[in-house]
Order: C-alpha cells, then sequence, then structure tokens
C-alpha cells in the first residue's frame, strides 16, 4: 500500500508542534544552528519540511517560529517553481496576496491597545472615502453613477470585518460599473485613488468583502507615521 499523502494542514499542524517542543528551554538563541537542548527537535522539523519538499506535497517551503526572546526555528527546502531549479532560500520573497490582510489587522490592534485608535469610534477622517463616506444607489438613464451620504461613519471594526461597505469590483457588478463610469484608476494600478469607492451599503448593514483592509493600511499608515 503506498503511503498517505499528507495535506498542507497536516504537514504545518506537525511541524508546529514540533516547533513547540524545539521552543522549549530554547532561551534568546536566534539560529537554528545554535546548540542547545532544542537541536534534535529543530533536525526533525528540518525532516518533516524537507520530506514533504522532496515528495511533492509542496513546491517549496519557508518556516519561521520564534517566541517573545527570539527566533526558535528557520529553514528553507524544495524550489522556488517546479519548473526551475533555483532552490528556496530564506531570503525568498512570496506574493502572499490577501494574507496581507491578516498583518495589517495586527498592526491595526496594536494600534488600538496602544491608544491611538479605536474600534468603535468613527475612523480618523484621512481621505474623503472614509471621513465622508457616500453609498452607491445605482445610476441614472445616461449612465451616470448616483450617490448618497452614509447614514453613518465608518468605524474601525466595519473595516476590520468587512461590514464598512466597501467591495471588490470583480465581485460587485455595480462597483465594476462605476469604475469604468467614473474612469477611476484600477487597483491593478496601486494608486489610492483605485479604492476610493463609494460603498453598496451602509456601514454596519451587512458583510462583503473588499479594499477595507486597504483603508486600514492607511490608517497604520497615516496613525504610526
Amino acid at each position: 500500500m503506498p503511503p498517505a499523502r499528507h495535506s498542507r494542514r497536516d504537514l504545518l499542524k506537525g511541524a508546529t508542534a514540533l516547533t513547540a517542543l524545539a521552543s522549549t528551554g530554547f532561551g534568546s538563541v536566534r539560529t537554528v544552528r545554535a546548540q542547545g537542548s532544542a537541536a534534535p527537535s529543530r533536525a526533525r522539523i528540518d525532516v518533516v519540511l524537507r520530506q514533504a519538499a522532496d515528495a511533492k506535497e509542496v513546491p517549496g517551503v519557508v518556516a519561521m517560529a520564534a517566541t517573545d526572546t527570539g527566533v526558535v526555528y528557520e529553514g528553507a527546502f524544495g524550489l522556488r517553481a517546479l519548473d526551475q531549479s533555483a532552490p528556496m532560500t530564506l531570503d525568498t520573497v512570496f506574493r502572499i496576496a490577501s494574507m496581507t490582510k491578516a498583518i495589517t489587522s495586527v498592526a491595526a490592534m496594536q494600534l488600538v491597545e496602544q491608544g491611538k485608535l479605536t474600534l468603535e469610534d468613527p475612523v480618523p477622517n484621512i481621505d474623503p472615502a472614509l471621513g465622508a463616506p457616500q453609498v452607491l444607489e445605482g445610476f441614472d438613464a445616461a449612465g451616470a453613477p448616483k450617490v448618497r451620504p452614509a447614514k453613518r461613519p465608518i468605524t474601525l471594526r466595519h473595516l476590520l470585518t468587512h461590514t464598512a461597505g466597501f467591495s471588490y469590483d470583480i465581485w460587485d457588478a455595480d462597483t465594476g460599473r462605476y469604475v469604468k463610469a467614473s474612469g477611476m484608476p484600477v487597483r491593478a494600478t496601486r494608486k489610492v485613488a483605485s479604492i476610493r469607492t463609494p460603498l453598496i451599503f451602509d456601514p454596519g448593514d451587512k458583510w462583503m468583502y473588499g479594499v477595507n483592509t486597504d483603508w486600514v493600511g492607511r490608517l497604520v499608515e497615516a496613525t504610526s507615521g
């Protein structure tokens, strides 16, 4: 019987468990090659990740774990791309797409802890799209967008939970139509103007996955300096 293939979740769960073992008594040593009681556990993590890459369960993997005292594990295995020969390295650059949302949200919550932002108050007026939000109600006979002021202000909680009213033009037809009708830049340009779309409902009324976290990033930038 051939060995069972493990999912990426299985791989990560196993590596996480081994990393927890590796952190025991490790102190503040910052390199995976340092000597100490955790060396065997670090070697076991190497084996788990290397086997997964060799078996093509993942093309390649870079892993790191840290505690409040420093890095307890780091390793890189496999290839950057299966059709190339360049190995995965500790400094390989990844496009992590919407996982930037998790990082940005943590940064915002750190500012909440510091008292520089709040969850429930209106967000700082760093841009008209946040300070004076408009709700898209449709289009007139000529195809021009019809908007009105939002019934309530946007809060950081709205943005973090995707309930502010912002959407993505690729998943909301009216937003896509607005982008074309207004001539605003598309998101691929990475311009701030590309996320200045009107809301498709009043803040707090519904849930919609959209450019909310882009605005959280702008708030983090403006608030933290």
